[in-house]
This record gives structure tokens, C-alpha cells and sequence, in this order.
């Protein structure tokens, strides 16, 4: 049989599979912010400094020490290398040195500075992006019991309300409370501006039971996750509970279970775009400071500090409008860090709610999905650094047209 046919009866039984109702992908769960592993709140520095370990740091985490692993791999193979180097080494030598060419085609004599920032970042984007392609790399994770998991981020809006509202004045305060009392039907006691452990335990418990009641989770049986709807019966038996009141070892099923992955790709969260711009703009300055000097640098942003510019608007009254060019220059500068950091978010994202979307419409599609998604997170990683260089190559060039090497 000819391997057309064999790739035809695959895509036949992966749609016939596809329907299967068993079987086939449950609706997402998709939130923007990088979703904390149950638990790990109370995990020394982790929980106390940064509120848990996020799938989206972990993720990062993993992405650092496979570029960690890969550089001291290729160091400790270029000791021993062949006059030809062959296997792995050798693909990697061929990628370095057309980036290398790539860069020094933008940046020139000084591409032996900038080529490490793009690298690195090139890399460390890249190899983040395509672990969100590894399957299971975010659809394996904890079990969450979902109603338990909303009432605490409930919670915490409640206790954010009660923050603001306290500032905008007594009144305010009141309202915010008087509210909260007629919404759950419970007298609201205040510890020092919050609630008191017991008011938050009854409100905590009046939001289980209304999300309880609304059902819009999903079946859990055993270590599977299934589609429900809502006549689902999700009052079979009450999940067994820890000390600090999680649901645990729960098997019997119950249409109210989501699953909070242990990875989630990293540029899909904010603060990792966020840090990578924040670092790409600070080298774009640094090395603006180092190649051209203090005073001829802040000249691209303040005129008039540089040498000479009296006598110049003298001569060219239409020069008294440097300085409103500057401080757009200035804004510019600090926007290319939102552009930065946007522009990866936005596609990384966008790229996988489109996944998995189309993994609980028709699984077979993402078969073209994932290829597109592949080249997606390498256009958007030389994007970023290839962005990076060009920036840093415009901040070494002075506003004159010539160059001082300091």
C-alpha cells in the first residue's frame, strides 16, 4: 500500500477519534496571568515573596537550564572537536555562525559586543516558545477542584476592594461592606481593614456552594478529565478535604474539576516579556552611553546639552525645535519596551489559545496548527532579538552622522 494511504486512513481514524465523546479534548481553561501550583503558597521565598511557583516560571526555569545544559555541552565539544566536526556540534557550529553573519551584516566592527545579547536572547525566546509544542507540556498539571479554586481568588478581589475602598473614605467603606453583606446573607466582622478569619471561612463557603450549584467544570474520573455540560451531577459525594480546607483524594466523579498545568509556555505570561524587554532597552543604553559618551548621547534626547547648539540654532533657526523632537525621541525609548513586550505576548498567547481552541473544535486541525505554531515562535524570537540589535546599532550612532569609540 502506498504511504498516501497510510496518511489518509491516519487523518480518517484522528477525526473518527475526534468525535468520540470519551475521548476527545475538554474545554480549556484560559486565563492571562500565569496560574500558581496548588500548594506551593506556602513554599519558602517562592510563596512567602512571590505568592507561589507560576507554570510560567517554571517554564522559564526549564528553558534556562536546557540553554544552560546546551552551552556547556557545545564548550565541553568544541575541546575535543575534529578537525571537521560532525553529528550535533557540527549543525550547532553552522546556526552559530550564520547568526553570527546575520548580526555582523546590521551591526558591523561592533557586532563582537551586541552578538552574545542576541544570541542569548534568540535562544533562551525560542527555546520557551516551542516547549509550549511538547504535548502534554501544558495539559498535564495538578488537579484543582474548581469551585474551591474561584472562591479563593474571590477572596482575594473582596480583600482588594476592602483596601481601596477604606482609602476613598468612610463612606465608601461602609457601602463596600453593606454590599458584601446583603450578597452572601452573613454579618461582616473587620480584623485591622480585613475580614475576620471566621466572616472570610462563611464567605468563602457561600461561594463554593454558588459556583457548586452553577456546574461549569468538567468530569473527573480517577486521573481523567472529561467534557460535562451542565446536567452533569456534580453532588455525588463532597471531595475529602486537607487541613486548610483543599479538596483531596477525590475519584468519584464530579462536574466541578479543572487542571492547573505544571508548564505553560513563558512568553505567554507578561512578566516574562515584561523582564525580557525591561533588560533588552537597558543594554540598548548601555551601550549607547559606552560608544558615544554621556553628553553626546543625552544630546539625542536634550540638544540642548551638546556643544555648540546656540551657535547652530543661530544659523538654523529651525533647529530651536530639537528639543520637542527629543522628548518624543525620549517617549520613543520608553515605548519600544511596551512594544517589546506586547508584541511577543500578544503572538505567543494568541498562538496558544488558537490551540486549544481548535484541540476542542476538531483535534485533527491542530496537525496544520502546530506547524504554524512552530514557525511562529522562531519568527518571533528573531524578531525580538533581531529588534534588540538594530536598536542597539541606532544608540551607538550620533545624532551627527559620525561616531566617537570610547
Amino acid at each position: 500500500m502506498k504511504k498516501r494511504y497510510f496518511i489518509i486512513l491516519f487523518v480518517i481514524g484522528m477525526i473518527a477519534l475526534s468525535l468520540v465523546p470519551f475521548i476527545s479534548p475538554v474545554r480549556p481553561y484560559i486565563q492571562l496571568p500565569g496560574e500558581v501550583w496548588p500548594g506551593s503558597q506556602n513554599w519558602p521565598f517562592f510563596g512567602t515573596v512571590l505568592g507561589g511557583m507560576t507554570n510560567t516560571f517554571a517554564s522559564t526555569l526549564v528553558a534556562w537550564l536546557v540553554v544552560i545544559i546546551l552551552a556547556v555541552s557545545l564548550r565541553a565539544g568544541s575541546r575535543t572537536a575534529d578537525e571537521v566536526p560532525t553529528g550535533f556540534y557540527n549543525f550547532f557550529e553552522m546556526v552559530i555562525e550564520a547568526a553570527y553573519n546575520f548580526a555582523e551584516n546590521i551591526a558591523g566592527p561592533k557586532v563582537k559586543d551586541f552578538f552574545p545579547w542576541f544570541m542569548s536572547f534568540l535562544l533562551i525566546i525560542l527555546i520557551t516558545n516551542w516547549m509550549g509544542l511538547i504535548p502534554g507540556w501544558d495539559s498535564i498539571g495538578f488537579w484543582e477542584f474548581k469551585p474551591h479554586f474561584e472562591a479563593e481568588k474571590e477572596i482575594s478581589a473582596i480583600e482588594d476592594g476592602l483596601a481601596a475602598a477604606e482609602l476613598a473614605g468612610e463612606e465608601d467603606f461602609a457601602r463596600y461592606v453593606a454590599g458584601l453583606e446583603e450578597r452572601f446573607h452573613v454579618e461582616v466582622h473587620l480584623e485591622n481593614g480585613h475580614l475576620s478569619p471566621e466572616t472570610e471561612e462563611e464567605i468563602f463557603h457561600e461561594i463554593e456552594h454558588e459556583l457548586d450549584e452553577e456546574n461549569l467544570g468538567d468530569l473527573r474520573v480517577n486521573g481523567l478529565l472529561l467534557r460535562a455540560d451542565k446536567n452533569a451531577d456534580a453532588s455525588i459525594e463532597e471531595p475529602e478535604t486537607d487541613e486548610e480546607g483543599r479538596p483531596v483524594g477525590y475519584s468519584t466523579e464530579a462536574a466541578d474539576w479543572t487542571i492547573v498545568p505544571v508548564f505553560r509556555p513563558g512568553a505567554t505570561d507578561l512578566n516574562y516579556t515584561l523582564a525580557f524587554a525591561v533588560i533588552a532597552m537597558i543594554m540598548v543604553q548601555y551601550y549607547g552611553f559606552k560608544y558615544l559618551g554621556a553628553r553626546d548621547y543625552l544630546s539625542k534626547f536634550f540638544p540642548f546639552i551638546a556643544k555648540g547648539w546656540g551657535q547652530q540654532v543661530a544659523k538654523d533657526p529651525i533647529k530651536a525645535i530639537d528639543p520637542i523632537v527629543g522628548i518624543l525621541e525620549l517617549v520613543s525609548e520608553i515605548s519600544k519596551i511596551i512594544s517589546f513586550a506586547f508584541r511577543l505576548l500578544g503572538n505567543l498567547f494568541a498562538g496558544m489559545v488558537l490551540l486549544f481552541v481548535m484541540a476542542f473544535l476538531l483535534p485533527i486541525a491542530n496537525m496544520a496548527f502546530f506547524g504554524l505554531e512552530f514557525f511562529v515562535g522562531l519568527i518571533q524570537a528573531a524578531v525580538f532579538g533581531l529588534l534588540m540589535l538594530i536598536f542597539m546599532v541606532s544608540a551607538t550612532e550620533s545624532h551627527h552622522g559620525d561616531e566617537e569609540h570610547h
